[in-house]
């Protein structure tokens, strides 16, 4: 499969936290903002069928994660 190349703009707290995020995952800051967009896929799906996505411990959802419509 063939990359596009992406020039992007963050204020410096999200860059800060993507940096933050790829250091403590070891991976590299374009890692991070494709496993986001994954994510971001998922969340979508869902929620085009009604579902939503959360964090769950155990059998109790600990947060409810809400993307804009």
């Amino acid at each position: 499969m063939a990359r596009k190349r992406l020039n992007l703009d963050l204020s410096e707290e999200a860059y800060g936290l993507l940096q933050s995020l790829a250091e403590e995952s070891d991976k590299n800051m374009s890692e991070i903002l494709r496993t986001g967009l994954s994510l971001y896929e998922v969340a979508r799906k869902a929620q085009k069928e009604g579902r939503s996505l959360g964090v769950v411990s155990g059998s109790k959802v600990e947060r409810e994660i809400l993307l804009p419509r």
